[in-house]
C-alpha cells in the first residue's frame, strides 16, 4: 500500500511539473510575451491567440485571466483626481478646482508626478499580494476637463474652471506628471473625461442631448481634449453620458474617429462612462436592444465598456450587427495601453516597479499638499 501510494504522489508531481513546464516553454513561444517586439505586433499576437468569448470578456471593464495564456485579471476603473483614491491612506491634495486657481503649471506636474508615484507604489504591493480589484490598477480616470459654465451642476469642484486654455493648460501638465517621461513605459494612465459638452445638468445626463453652436464647439468644449491629446499624449479618453449633436457620445463616430483619431491623431483607447451603453436603447432610443448597443458603441471607437452590455456582443456578432475582425482591432487597441503600463514585460525591465511604499502619504507629499492648499 505504503509502495502504491508513494508511486501515486510522485506520478502526480511528474504530472504537475510537467503541465508548468509545458506552459512556461508555451509562454516563450508567444510573441506578446517578446518586450523586443512591437507595440502593434504584441498586441495582434495577443488578439489572435483568443477565443471570441475571451476577447468579448476582455472589452469589459472587469477583464478576467486568461490562465492558458499566463494573462492575469485586470480592472480597468480607477480614479485620481486629487490624489490616488479609494484604495487606502493616500495623500491628499486638494480639489481640482482649488488646483485649477493656483494658475501653477509647475505645481500641477509636481502633484500628479506625486499622485503617480503613489499609484505605482500601490499597484506594485497589490501585485504581490495578487489584488485586482477594482481601484488597484494603473488606468485612472482622471482629469476632468469639462467646463464648469453653471455652478447648479453640482460636480465642478472635480473640474479645473470655466476657462478653456486655464483647463487645457492644467490638464495638460496633470497628464504629464501622472504618465511619466520614460520613453518606454507609462508610469500610469491618464483619462480625459468626460467627452464631451458635458457640463450638467446632472439629474440629465442620461437623457440631454447637446446642441451647441459649431463655433462654441470648437472654441470652449474641445479645446482640453484636444490639448491633452496633442500635447500630453493622454492615454485614455472617456466618451460622456450625454448625446451630442443628436449622437449618444459613446456611439458618435464623428467624435470618436473623425475628431478624436483622424483630426488629432489620438493613439490610446477609449472608455465609456460607467453604464453608458445602456442609455442607448433605454434613454436616448437611439438603438433598440442591448446588441444594437453594443454593436454601435465599438463599431464607433469604444475600445473597454464600463458596465454590462459587452456581454451582448457575442449576439451582436452572432446577428451580423459588427464583425470579429472590428472586435480584433478594437482589443489590440485597448490591450497596447497594458503593453505601454509594462504588464507584460518582466519586471526588472522597467524601472517603475521599484517605486516602493515609503511614498505614499509622505512628508514631502504632506508638504506639497500644503503648497498647493496654500496657492489656491
Amino acid at each position: 500500500m505504503t509502495k502504491f501510494l508513494c508511486t501515486f504522489l510522485l506520478a502526480g508531481m511528474f504530472f504537475c511539473l510537467n503541465i508548468l513546464n509545458a506552459n512556461s516553454q508555451d509562454k516563450d513561444k508567444l510573441a506578446f510575451w517578446n518586450p523586443e517586439l512591437s507595440l502593434d505586433e504584441r498586441a495582434n499576437d495577443l488578439v489572435s491567440h483568443l477565443t471570441l468569448d475571451e476577447k468579448i470578456a476582455q472589452l469589459n471593464y472587469e477583464a478576467p485571466a486568461v490562465e492558458r495564456l499566463g494573462i492575469p485579471e485586470y480592472n480597468w476603473w480607477n480614479e485620481s483626481l486629487h490624489g490616488v483614491a479609494r484604495n487606502g491612506r493616500a495623500t491628499v491634495f486638494p480639489q481640482p478646482i482649488g488646483l485649477g486657481a493656483t494658475f501653477d503649471e509647475d505645481l500641477i506636474f509636481r502633484i500628479a508626478t506625486a499622485i503617480s508615484d503613489e499609484a505605482r507604489a500601490k499597484f506594485n504591493a497589490s501585485q504581490k499580494i495578487g489584488n485586482y480589484n477594482r481601484y488597484s490598477g494603473l488606468t485612472f480616470w482622471s482629469p476632468n476637463v469639462n467646463l464648469y459654465r453653471d455652478p447648479r451642476w453640482g460636480r465642478g469642484q472635480e473640474t479645473y474652471g470655466e476657462d478653456p486654455f486655464l483647463i487645457s493648460r492644467i490638464g495638460v501638465n496633470y497628464v504629464k506628471g501622472l504618465q511619466g517621461d520614460n520613453p518606454k513605459y507609462l508610469k500610469a494612465a491618464a483619462c480625459a473625461k468626460h467627452y464631451v459638452v458635458h457640463s450638467g445638468p446632472e439629474g440629465d445626463r442620461h437623457v440631454f442631448n447637446a446642441v451647441p453652436p459649431k463655433k462654441d464647439f470648437r472654441e470652449t468644449y474641445l479645446p482640453a481634449f484636444e490639448a491633452l491629446v496633442k500635447e500630453a499624449d493622454v492615454e485614455i479618453v472617456m466618451c460622456a453620458y450625454n448625446r451630442t449633436f443628436d449622437e449618444a457620445c459613446c456611439g458618435s463616430s464623428y467624435l470618436l474617429e473623425d475628431i478624436l483619431r483622424d483630426e488629432w491623431g489620438f493613439d490610446g483607447h477609449v472608455t465609456s462612462d460607467c453604464w453608458a451603453l445602456v442609455d442607448f436603447h433605454e434613454f436616448h432610443k437611439v438603438t433598440k436592444t442591448p446588441e444594437e448597443s453594443a454593436a454601435l458603441a465599438f463599431n464607433s471607437g469604444v475600445n473597454v465598456n464600463c458596465g454590462s452590455i459587452s456581454p451582448n456582443l457575442k449576439g451582436a456578432v452572432e446577428q451580423g450587427l459588427i464583425t470579429e475582425e472590428k472586435l480584433d482591432e478594437v482589443l489590440a487597441t485597448l490591450m497596447k495601453t497594458r503593453l505601454r503600463l509594462g504588464l507584460f514585460d518582466p519586471v526588472e525591465m522597467n524601472p517603475y516597479n521599484a517605486i516602493s511604499t515609503d511614498v505614499i502619504n509622505s512628508e514631502a507629499h504632506h508638504k506639497l499638499a500644503l503648497e498647493a492648499a496654500e496657492k489656491s
